[in-house]
């Protein structure tokens, strides 16, 4: 079996994009190159190949990810929940008296995502806001890609969240490895700056939303928004089906049919947190470095849902098998996004085996010239994620290219480290087999493909000036001027993109 490629090994990743693009079928088009891959890999076999595509790719996906499978199916039994009892309708009725304009109503969910600091908050930061948003006719595509931004981005960022031990873990190796002595969190504080990406990502939407910059496909999304309420366009369905629920005529909504179940919720949440993390022995901070972060949170959404069912009860809603019921009903509801994921896991291990990382590698380690160095392993990282969907994968690969390449050219270790963070998060967050845009879009009840191509332009945007400045760092030595340089760059791209979609399409969007 043949597993050397060369440039073939590209074939799947774009196979898929492209068909995502063209069908707008996400589960489709991951199948098709999934099974394109796995004949390819099975001596060009499409019987064999199809096979394999569940004992060699679906089952592994499943028994090393059960654990997020069964997080998003119990993220749609609590919305259910919330939904049923009218939850989501009494926060943003309240809410919604002082997040008035879609602009509040962005900056909000914005800032939100930082309560969710110890995880990627698409899920719950979604479920929450949603409501709010809707109200003030934000599209779909823009609360999805305020999500996706605000996601694996800040949890890059974040001492306590799954991200951060994993880092400085990669970090350890290649300090014991070069036989340097350092404290792998000290390079870690000194990468943050540095991480030009995934910080002006979040900036980005912070500026998008403050100033209504909306342009290329989420331009028209936002306009129809605001002028006509339909928050998708006609004919395009979410990811995940939405369903309308009818409270009984002269029930009595109150704020605390929110209150309870969120209440419940972070209860849950935070009990998990400082059980699984140990915090008697570990303290606050190491608990949350320690805990099961993913077991946490599907046990809020239990909770939540909990939560939601006495609110329910105690008001002659429903029953409790009724309340059983619905939970299980929105489980349901989300069976689709297993499947994506499922999918878009399969395929990232179709293009680990087939050496896609290692040809694009290849291609860097042949080109690189020491003041490029941080610039091409930013690119070249950015590209690898946006293949495999994988932040994680391409720093476990980067991180021992990298490394020595800063101590043997002399660059800033930190600096080089940011580099190959920001390449992952790019790919973490735009590429259409990503976990964490899936997330975004499920949270956001948004179609998928949607999502990806409205997103897509800001993060490009993003992407490119922060490739300007880690050429201009590592040409210059100035590496804290590189962060004013993109900062600049990115300001100016984004009202001159703005500029030139209104000149297009003179319809002002509010």
């Amino acid at each position: 079996m043949d597993t050397t490629f060369g440039v073939l090994c590209l074939i799947p990743p774009i196979v898929a994009i492209v068909l995502a693009l063209v069908t707008k079928q996400t589960v489709f088009s991951l199948f098709v190159a999934v099974w394109l891959g796995s004949t390819m890999i099975n001596g060009y076999n499409p019987l064999v190949g199809f096979v394999k595509i569940i004992s060699d790719y679906v089952m592994p996906s499943l028994s090393g990810n059960a654990s997020l499978i069964v997080l998003v199916t119990l993220s749609g039994g609590m919305i259910a929940m919330l939904r049923k009892t009218g939850a989501a309708n009494a926060f943003a009725t309240r809410v919604t008296k002082i997040i008035n304009t879609a602009k509040k109503g962005q900056i909000v969910t914005c800032l939100s995502a930082f309560i969710f600091c110890y995880t990627e908050p698409c899920l719950m930061l979604g479920t929450i806001m949603r409501p709010v948003t809707d109200t003030v006719r934000v599209s779909r595509a823009k609360l999805s890609y305020i999500l996706d931004s605000m996601g694996c981005n800040l949890a890059a960022l974040s001492p306590i969240s799954s991200y951060g031990p994993f880092i400085t873990g990669l970090i350890a190796a290649e300090l014991a490895a070069a036989g340097i002595s350092g404290n792998e969190w000290g390079i870690w504080l000194e990468m943050l700056p540095f991480n030009l990406y995934g910080i002006f990502a979040m900036i980005t939407v912070l500026i998008v939303a403050a100033f209504s910059l909306n342009f290329g496909p989420m331009y028209k999304e936002e306009r129809r928004a605001r002028e006509t309420g339909k928050l998708l366009a006609d004919g395009v369905e979410p990811l995940v089906p939405e369903v309308k629920e009818e409270l009984p005529k002269g029930y009595n909504l109150t704020l605390w049919n929110f209150i309870i179940p969120i209440v419940c919720l972070f209860a849950s949440l935070f009990a998990t947190i400082f059980w699984s993390g140990d915090i008697v022995n570990n303290g606050l901070v190491g608990s949350f470095r320690n805990a099961n972060i993913t077991l946490a949170i599907c046990i809020a959404f239990m909770g939540g849902g909990v939560g939601a069912g006495i609110v329910g009860v105690a008001t002659k809603l429903f029953s409790v098998t009724k309340a059983f019921g619905t939970f299980l009903d929105g489980m349901a509801e989300l069976i689709s996004v297993p499947f994506i994921l499922v999918a878009a896991w399969s395929l990232g291990d179709i293009v680990d085996q087939m050496g896609t990382s290692e040809f694009l590698i290849h291609i860097v380690e042949n080109y690189l010239t020491p003041g490029m160095v941080p610039a091409l392993i930013f690119l070249f990282g950015a590209l690898i994620s946006f293949a495999t969907g994988s932040s994680w994968g391409v720093w476990s690969i980067m991180m021992p290219i990298a490394f020595p390449m800063a101590v043997a050219f002399d660059i800033s270790i930190p600096y080089v480290v940011a580099s190959v963070i920001g390449g992952g998060l790019f790919g973490d967050q735009c590429s259409p087999i990503s976990d964490t845009t899936v997330l975004s879009s499920t949270g956001a009840s948004c179609n998928h493909i949607v999502h990806v191509m409205t997103q897509l332009p800001y993060g490009i945007t993003v992407g490119v000036c922060a490739f300007i400045g880690f050429v201009f760092g590592g040409l210059s030595g100035q590496y804290v001027v590189s962060i004013a340089v993109t900062g600049v760059l990115v300001v100016i791209a984004l009202f001159a993109l703005t500029q030139l979609t209104k000149m297009r399409y003179p319809e002002k969007v509010h």
